[in-house]
């Protein structure tokens, strides 16, 4: 119980650190943390800061009594899915999955909603900032952690309850063969991904992260270990591997007008020119000038510092940063010779199986 009234006040200091922050921010007409002059703080402004920290406050009490709920269960076990399916994947205890996809199958997402897809460390949040910003047809970044958006942890009914309303962007690490058809058919449904080496780098320090938020569920281990996790079947990883996430969506859906797969490393390449893609995707029409203000909203640096603050909201479960590097090519620091073969032998034969293979880039 005493854990439980600690992140009581701990959720409490952190709405309280946020709307200081925003008052900060209301007593200027300078640039915005994401690097976006703005004229000063009118009416709608006022409304739209109050709304996202009713969002956050609503959103933190959901943390909260999710946590109460998984209080003796175990961080993370293999679970199956989709009944009748054998499949499996290892499932953290926060998730919600099973009421997720059930409600999914009950009811589909809004007809009008855009649901972004990626397996874990590929660019969830960039991808979700960029689609929200195209939609308001504006290039500033809010204060919303991409979690009160995750269907992974709250589901449908739960992400209309602590936003108010209906979104228009959801965003999943679900694989393809979990998702009731109805919840992505006649959508837009954006999917990115990331090449393996630096998916499995990045991915490692995101569990040391949540290691150090819980030690005793997540304990800490060498980067080998998890190299072998990674390689390993998918009951031995989050969301189950990279390989069965990335060909369930190459294979069934590159000919599907509604997908649009996006590579990670041609975003870092070519930013403008990949939003522009999302932006015909979608058809939200935006001008030249939008797409441009756009990228630099949304370059790794901005949405760095732009997200400080909101990803405070997560140290609960989650001590460190989604935004660790974002580099390509980082996996040449960790991998050794052996490891690096190891990898690109798997990569070898999972293409093989492919009627077209997945382009991947590794540096640029």
């Amino acid at each position: 119980m005493d854990g439980i009234v600690m992140l009581t006040r701990d959720l409490s200091d952190l709405n309280r650190e946020y709307s200081r922050s925003k008052m900060g921010c209301n007593q200027s007409s300078a640039v915005q943390s994401n690097g976006i002059k703005e004229e000063p703080a009118g009416s709608k402004q006022h409304a739209d800061e109050t709304e996202e920290s009713q969002t956050l406050e609503r959103f933190n009490k959901t943390l909260m009594t999710r946590l109460q709920a998984i209080a003796n269960d175990p961080p993370a076990m293999p679970k199956p899915l989709v009944e009748g399916d054998p499949r499996m994947m290892l499932i953290p205890s926060l998730f919600n999955c099973e009421q997720t996809l059930a409600e999914l199958k009950e009811k589909p997402l809004p007809a009008d909603s855009v649901l972004i897809v990626t397996y874990l460390k590929s660019g969830t949040h960039w991808v979700w900032e960029i689609v929200k910003m195209l939609h308001k047809r504006k290039a500033t970044a809010d204060n919303l952690p991409k979690e009160t958006a995750h269907m992974e942890i709250l589901p449908p009914s739960v992400i209309k309850e602590v936003h108010g309303k209906e979104l228009q962007e959801y965003v999943t690490h679900f694989p393809m063969w979990t998702l009731p058809s109805q919840s992505y058919s006649g959508r837009k449904l954006v999917y990115v991904y990331r090449n393996p080496k630096d998916v499995c780098v990045s991915l490692y320090y995101h569990y040391m992260a949540m290691s150090k938020a819980n030690p005793t569920g997540f304990p800490e281990m060498p980067f080998e270990a998890f190299f072998g996790m990674f390689l390993g079947p998918p009951e031995a990883n989050l969301m189950g591997t990279w390989f069965d996430h990335v060909a369930d969506f190459w294979d069934n859906f590159r000919s599907n007008p509604d997908i649009l797969c996006i590579q990670y490393e041609q975003m870092i390449k070519d930013p403008e020119g990949e939003i522009k893609r999302i932006d015909e995707h979608l058809g939200t029409k935006a001008s030249e000038n939008l797409l441009k203000e756009i990228a630099e909203a949304t370059s790794f640096t901005t949405m760095k510092q732009a997200k400080a603050q909101s990803e405070k909201h997560l140290e609960i479960v989650f001590k460190g940063t989604m935004y660790r590097k974002g580099k390509v090519g980082d996996w040449k620091t960790h991998l050794n010779d052996e490891q690096n073969e190891k990898m690109e032998e798997a990569i070898s034969a999972w293409q093989s199986k492919r009627a077209e293979p997945v382009p991947l880039m590794f540096e640029i």
